[in-house]
């Protein structure tokens, strides 16, 4: 770490994610910018960003946010996820878009435009993660610092951005150590799962440089999070985009 006038929370949490370890947050950590924050952490880890989750924040005027996807944390299609000691993460299937060019700062755009900037649409799982021991105390301006709590990212299987499928309600099956967990419909809560990533990109208000090609954009669970705090295997699949597969190790 080479950044010795770092915000106390961009150390604290950098400090978490090259030790492995879980911090307690105290509220004298703070954060004036959550978004400063993510750009000190990757500074202090020397990562780059391989992607971004995208949302709406609790407020009443439902504000776009978006937490960096660290290269690192960023897993291809049967990957491994280690845990932390103690840590529980959250599955989520979810739907994610690969940009093919970026998207500049300060223009708006539409759903439409997010597709035609993507190269495919692929299904992949969240893990939802902390680096706090106590997220509980941590206010919703950390846990954004904390790049809005994403643990690791995998990416599975996709098809052409191009592709004509509707992106509500598609098939997803969400089976754990081979038991079937979830079969359902894909809901998001927004309808379309892209309203949060048009809303980020028309809005976007990052420090690490904004959306740019190659990375993955992800739009927020299609399933009620699953926890998982032990070694497991973990294979979901999205109709019409395929199947993705994740092993969770101690």
């Amino acid at each position: 770490m080479t950044t010795p006038h770092a915000t106390p929370l961009a150390l604290a949490l950098a400090a978490a994610r090259t030790e492995r370890r879980l911090h307690a947050y105290s509220v004298a950590e703070a954060p004036g910018d959550p978004y400063f924050v993510q750009a000190e952490v990757a500074g202090l880890t020397g990562t780059r960003v391989a992607g971004w989750k995208t949302g709406f924040g609790p407020d009443r005027d439902r504000t776009p946010i978006a937490g960096p996807i660290f290269a690192a944390d960023l897993l291809e299609n049967g990957g491994a996820y280690r845990l932390a000691p103690g840590e529980q993460v959250l599955v989520e299937v979810e739907l994610a878009v690969r940009l093919a060019r970026d998207l500049p700062v300060g223009q708006a755009y539409s759903i439409d435009d997010v597709l035609a900037a993507s190269s495919e649409m692929l299904v992949g799982i969240e893990l939802i993660g902390t680096r706090y021991a106590n997220p509980d105390s941590a206010p919703f301006a950390a846990r954004l610092a904390d790049n809005l709590n994403n643990g690791a990212y995998v990416t599975g299987e996709g098809v052409p951005a191009s592709a004509a499928l509707s992106r509500t309600g598609l098939p997803m099956r969400l089976w754990i150590d081979g038991a079937l967990v979830a079969d359902q419909p894909g809901v998001h809560p927004d309808g379309d799962p892209l309203i949060g990533a048009a809303a980020w990109a028309s809005a976007q208000a990052d420090r690490l440089g904004g959306l740019r090609a190659g990375q993955v954009i992800t739009t927020g669970s299609l399933n009620t999070p699953a926890p998982v705090s032990r070694a497991a295997r973990i294979e979901a699949e999205l109709g019409g985009l395929g199947r993705v597969r994740l092993e969770i190790v101690c």
